[in-house]
């Protein structure tokens, strides 16, 4: 039974209880969705449906000065200036077929029925590189704050897409056989990663052969295919202490700010309290015992100890003392948001994306369906994705959430006992897209997430991935110390804080022995210890494969041997350096170019040839990969340890 839709008699006029708070909203979803893009459109449809709101004194600029509400009288006037707003039909040419009267009827409908946020409810949008047509971004929709607006991709560089369906009709049209979805880590707001991407995108379209044989293309580091697409993720992240929306919300918010003073001074003033009556009533009556004792009674007055203690217990310093330093504590943590940025990605950036690849998999079935010029049967596409830092957290939470959606496999068989036909259904996350390899970058994540009885979802979810590739680095103070201040009242243990997987190593299993095995191993200031201990719920590290990076020049900057008690020097040089080189002075410039969290991705690097290596290879084979991978890191300070060298 099909529902007669209609739209509302034009012009709309504003309702007085409402007008503001609806002209508003359709003006946030301008500014802070893509142009032309689903969502654009249908608000920029109601507003030329609209004459201008009471007291409305500031036309838009963004469109040659226009002001954005026509007070439209038919459906049609309605279309005509749509058209006449874009810029180029050609370019534009999945605008050019959705958008007619029945797409206007239904966004007016949907605004006059109060279904408006269903109507525009996709959590991201899509962007294509005008340089290379199989680069493309995806960013969530979500900001890094309530008040701060979303800086979108350069329009220049990136055209934005009508919707997910657009991606899935380029997907099918082009025949894609391999998508790589690239997400970035804590504290890379857009400004940071989108020029990241780009240049990521124009090294791995660059045809630079290895061989001198060009006609032999599987011993090249040679650029992606057409039929491979390289996708970005950007999730709402924040940069400490500068980003606009941590003072914004200080400035908009005081009442909660004051709530939270007093609270706070509520808790320091009963410690402090109790810390006085201790230091009164007990301490400095028994200290003063001592007086007594000659030995004690000379440093006593030379020290001047009494009476210090008694000027404090008098004036009561403790307490002032002991609420400023909470303050200071407190808000430190909160502008260097890394608590902040671990809510966006897990509970933001983890479901839009997750929408992403389930939307993207119904946009690519629908052109199936209705495609004249689609195969009937379009063959599987492989996924590889690639996380950095806190990017790999999300990633997976985002495989758990598509695990749940797709169904759960939990595999939990013994190793070999499953047909490869099995494992290939396992690896579905929908009926096209199939997980191929996962790539984790000095992932912030704790080595404990894996074992088994933690988290047993999200091992899982991962053992749906065929090949998984660590690359990590001890060398990496930034993981190894923020996380554990970061996490150290928020993990359910203390291992979970202090051991990160970004921080495994390798080591000879006997150091004297140059031909020994490579064994996976964390440290934590002097000592270290294997990372996992061997056990039934083992197989999930046995399917990792180790790249241990510590000592390339990209994330390291000291050249020495790691010992027992040289740990903590290197990673206080490192550190020094690291924070050396990222200021604006001539001395910082003058240092080798190095990050030691993020350096995996400096486009000159052999990690990063690697990365190129993982996603642009053709083949299938590990083997083959691992044989490559071998190759590549031949006379460097890599270290590889593939994931079935401890299966023989």
């Amino acid at each position: 039974m099909n529902t007669q839709i209609t739209p509302p008699p034009l012009p709309q006029e504003w309702k007085a209880e409402s007008v503001d708070n609806d002209s508003r909203w359709l003006e946030s979803i301008i500014k802070n969705t893509a142009p032309f893009s689903d969502a654009w459109i249908k608000a920029r449809i109601v507003q030329l449906t609209y004459p201008p709101p009471p007291n409305y004194h500031n036309p838009s600029r963004e469109l040659g000065g226009d002001c954005p509400y026509l007070a439209a009288s038919s459906i049609a006037e309605v279309l005509e200036r749509l058209h006449d707003l874009c810029p180029d039909r050609a370019v534009y040419s999945f605008f050019d077929r959705q958008v007619d009267e029945a797409y206007i009827t239904r966004a007016l409908f949907a605004w006059d029925n109060h279904k408006f946020t269903q109507s525009i409810g996709r959590n991201f949008e899509v962007f294509q590189d005008r340089t290379h047509p199989n680069v493309f971004l995806v960013t969530s929709t979500a900001t890094p704050s309530l008040d701060a607006d979303r800086k979108l991709p350069d329009p220049g560089r990136f055209r934005p897409l009508f919707n997910v369906d657009e991606l899935g009709a380029i997907v099918a049209e082009r025949g894609c056989e391999q998508l790589t979805l690239r997400t970035h880590g804590y504290a890379t707001p857009s400004k940071i990663f989108y020029p990241l991407f780009s240049q990521e995108a124009d090294a791995l379209t660059a045809d630079d052969r290895i061989s001198g044989d060009t006609r032999d293309r599987s011993r090249s580091d040679r650029a992606l295919n057409p039929n491979q697409f390289y996708i970005g993720y950007h999730w709402p992240s924040e940069q400490p202490i500068t980003s606009a929306g941590l003072w914004t919300d200080f400035s908009q918010h005081r009442g909660i700010l004051w709530k939270f003073t007093f609270v706070l001074g509520g808790f320091a003033g009963i410690l402090g309290t109790l810390i006085w009556i201790l230091l009164k009533g007990f301490a400095l009556p028994i200290l003063s015992l001592g007086h007594a004792i000659p030995g004690i009674a000379q440093l006593w007055e030379w020290l001047k100890f009494g009476e210090t203690a008694k000027v404090a217990a008098t004036w009561y310093w403790i307490v002032p003392t002991l609420f400023l330093f909470w303050i200071v504590m407190m808000h430190g943590f909160r502008i260097l948001v890394y608590q902040r940025d671990l809510y966006r990605a897990i509970h933001y950036g983890s479901p839009d994306l997750a929408e992403f690849f389930w939307r993207l998999d119904a946009a690519i079935a629908q052109t199936e369906v209705e495609g004249e010029g689609s195969p009937k049967h379009l063959p599987p596409i492989r996924v590889n994705a690639i996380g950095h830092s806190m990017g790999a957290c999300l990633l997976v939470n985002t495989l758990r959430i598509l695990s749940d959606r797709f169904g759960k496999d939990d595999l939990d068989v013994e190793i070999g006992a499953q047909l490869d036909r099995d494992d290939l259904e396992a690896s579905y996350i929908g009926k096209y897209l199939l997980l191929d390899k996962l790539v984790l970058a000095s992932p912030d994540i704790p080595l404990e997430f894996l074992r088994e009885g933690r988290n047993n979802y999200v091992r899982s979810a991962m053992r749906r991935c065929r090949q998984i590739y660590l690359m990590s680095s001890d060398r990496d103070a930034v993981l190894r110390y923020m996380p554990t201040l970061g996490n150290w009242f928020i993990e359910p243990s203390i291992e979970m804080s202090g051991y990160r997987l970004g921080n495994v190593f390798l080591q000879r299993q006997n150091p004297e022995d140059p031909n020994s095995r490579y064994v996976p191993k964390i440290r934590n200031m002097f000592e270290w210890q294997e990372a996992v201990i061997p056990t039934s719920a083992y197989d999930l590290f046995r399917r990792f494969n180790y790249l241990d990076c510590s000592e390339i020049e990209a994330v390291n900057g000291i050249r020495a041997n790691l010992t027992h008690w040289s740990g903590p020097a290197i990673d206080l040089g490192n550190m020094t350096l690291f924070v050396l080189r990222s200021l604006p002075l001539s001395l910082g410039s003058k240092l080798p170019e190095f990050d030691l969290h993020g350096g995996y991705f400096f486009t000159d690097t052999l990690t990063f040839r690697i990365i190129r290596l993982l996603i642009a290879s053709e083949t299938d084979s590990p083997e083959e990969l691992q044989e490559r991978i071998w190759e590549a890191i031949a006379g460097s300070p890599i270290r590889f340890l593939p994931s079935d060298s401890r299966l023989r």
